[in-house]
């Protein structure tokens, strides 16, 4: 029948996949095509796939097989129809990235690539758990027209001509309205036909949805291809005959006309026997059933059963019935036990909570409110986070006073250091200056010497002198003595005594000078003595100040450090000082909210009173023996 066709189109393409997808996991599984695949032999894998498809060709119905092979990034190894063509991105392809992502087999019969429309089955390579590619069979279906051609029946598939973008190679195929043939070579003539026969009227049925149709040669249905986004992709197309259609309808009336007319037999004549049957077995023991059940309702006693000799269906409901009424009846006694103690619990609840008065001999003896309780300590300690808060804002201040005195310690540390390393300076300072008014000293030492050796040799021109004098007077002497002859020598004598004396008075001049200078070199001498033992005073001096510096570089280092310490032993007082205020805050916040809780199960417990009361008033209606 034409309303079978879906089911025949889908158990054949479904067998189809599953052929598909079993012959993928064979060859993905297949050590010769793992080993090409990891070594890239990709003829050798090619000649492997091609005797494999040639021998299902030769030896089965499924011919026109294609197998490509996918590298681990999803670009296409090996195409068996196209072996020149590889290494292109197939990642756009979902069942390209499924398999890349899962890895696991699966197949499918809804997507198009660049060869068309093809069931395909996907199968991932692996080699020691290693993840290589993925395996891909294709096939067509035309095998499946085929089949419907032995049933009398027309099978064919068209795609939808918008699909040329993303398969190319379809655009050469046989056009048939707004659709293409994925394959002419997979359908015959007869289909095709029928195909433009169908197609050459518009209808307006939903391509969404599959259709039933009817025209003057043929009943058909068209089935619409979805892919994964729910996109038209194309149509399966399933007709017969009309004349093989009315065939089937008219020996279907036919059948069905007989067995109508034995039915209408078969009732009439047990329409009497089941009336009597219903009216002695079923009607007469349910009517007084319902006068038992009427009584039991009326007056609410549920210690009251039903009676019946019956053994069949309606003794089993009256048996029925009596074990629900005896499951009732227990069923009350235990309400009315728990109602009881639900009321006495209610009791204690609100007498717990502070509502309600204690049955003492003072009836003013009213029991403080546990709500009022909770609420003085909420009170009490929000006034203790008040308090806590106070002491966290001096914490605070007393940590960011103790940064200032880190800072001025670590200041003044540096000063000393700074001032230790200016002494030291000044102490090599001291000591250059001390050596150098040392060497000044005794070379004016040595000066004042050499003056004194001086003052010798002009005390000895001195003596020259006074001896040429006493020569030249000689002379002068003599050269008056001798007369004429004399006289020249006379002059020379004078010149003598005049030369003596100018010398005379040279070295009595060169002797004051450098007298000066010897007084000058005597003073200089002293002023440097006291130079240098003031200079002596000050390295000792600079001396003692380096260790005042060194001692008080190490008292501030300790009292960096101390700072140091005390800034961090505030930072965590005031850490722990914010986190008693969150504490208080939170215990704060549990207290009134206990305050309410406390409220919410006074009102409980008041609501609970009520409710027992209407339980306890509801189950004294019945008749229970334990009860009334």
């Amino acid at each position: 029948m034409l309303l079978f066709y879906p089911l025949n189109l889908n158990e054949r393409i479904k067998s189809k996949e599953e052929f598909g997808l079993g012959l993928a996991v064979m060859l993905a599984n297949n050590p010769l095509i793992k080993d090409y695949l990891s070594k890239g032999l990709r003829d050798d894998a090619l000649s492997l796939v091609e005797e494999i498809i040639a021998n299902y060709a030769a030896t089965t119905n499924y011919r026109g097989l294609k197998v490509q092979i996918h590298t681990a990034q999803g670009k296409s190894w090996m195409r068996s129809w196209n072996p020149t063509h590889f290494g292109d991105d197939l990642q756009s392809r979902s069942s390209i990235t499924k398999i890349m992502q899962e890895r696991i087999p699966f197949s499918s019969s809804t997507e198009i690539g660049l060869v068309g429309f093809a069931i395909r089955g996907i199968a991932p390579i692996f080699i020691d758990n290693k993840y290589l590619g993925s395996l891909e069979v294709l096939q067509g279906v035309g095998s499946v027209s085929r089949d419907f051609e032995s049933d009398k029946q027309i099978y064919i598939l068209l795609l939808n001509n918008k699909l040329i973008k993303e398969s190319p190679s379809i655009e050469k195929n046989i056009a048939i309205n707004n659709y293409l043939l994925p394959n002419d070579k997979w359908f015959n003539k007869r289909a095709i036909d029928f195909a433009k026969l169908v197609e050459s009227k518009k209808t307006n049925s939903d391509l969404s949805k599959a259709s039933l149709n009817i025209n003057e040669k043929w009943f058909y249905i068209k089935i619409p291809i979805l892919n994964s986004n729910g996109d038209l992709i194309g149509l399966h197309l399933v007709g017969e005959p009309e004349a093989g259609v009315n065939k089937q309808i008219s020996t279907a009336l036919s059948s069905a006309w007989v067995f109508m007319l034995i039915i209408a037999f078969l009732i009439i004549g047990m329409e009497g026997m089941v009336a009597w049957q219903v009216q002695r077995r079923i009607i007469c023991p349910i009517t007084k059933f319902q006068k038992e059940l009427s009584d039991i309702t009326k007056n609410l006693d549920v210690t009251k059963r039903l009676k019946t000799k019956d053994r069949g269906d309606l003794g089993e409901l009256a048996n029925q019935t009596n074990n629900l009424l005896s499951q009732l009846e227990n069923a009350l006694k235990e309400v009315y036990a728990s109602s009881n103690k639900i009321n006495i619990t209610a009791k204690r609840l609100a007498i717990t909570a502070g509502f309600t008065k204690r049955s003492t001999t003072s009836p003013n003896d009213v029991n403080q409110s546990m709500a009022v309780a909770v609420e003085q300590m909420s009170a009490s300690v929000a006034e203790i986070t008040s308090t806590m808060e106070e002491l966290s804002a001096s914490s605070t201040q007393i940590a960011d006073y103790s940064h200032v005195v880190v800072n001025v310690a670590n200041k003044t540390l540096d000063s000393s250091k700074k001032g230790v390393k200016v002494m030291q300076g000044l102490q090599e300072n001291m000591t250059v200056i001390h050596q150098d008014s040392t060497v000044s000293l005794e070379e004016m030492l040595q000066l004042g010497q050499q003056s004194k050796a001086i003052s010798k040799i002009m005390d000895l021109i001195n003596t020259l002198a006074d001896q040429t004098k006493l020569i030249a007077f000689n002379a002068a002497l003599e050269a008056s003595s001798a007369g004429e002859s004399g006289k020249r020598f006379s002059v020379v004598a004078s010149e003598i005594r005049h030369l003596a004396d100018r010398v005379t008075e040279s070295t009595f001049e060169i002797e004051e000078r450098i007298q000066e200078i010897q007084d000058s070199i005597s003073r200089l001498v002293i002023t440097s003595e006291k130079g240098v033992i003031s200079i002596q005073k000050g390295i000792q001096l600079s001396y003692e100040a380096t260790d005042e510096l060194n001692e008080l570089v190490s008292a501030a280092s300790k009292t960096s450090s101390a700072a140091t310490q005390i800034s961090h032993s505030t930072q965590q007082q005031k850490i722990a000082s914010s986190q008693v205020v969150v504490a208080l805050h939170s215990i704060t916040s549990g207290s009134s909210f206990n305050a309410q809780s406390v409220r919410e199960i006074s009102n409980i417990s008041e609501e609970m009173l009520l409710v027992s009361a209407q339980l306890n008033k509801l189950v004294n209606e019945f008749c229970v023996d334990d009860i009334n």
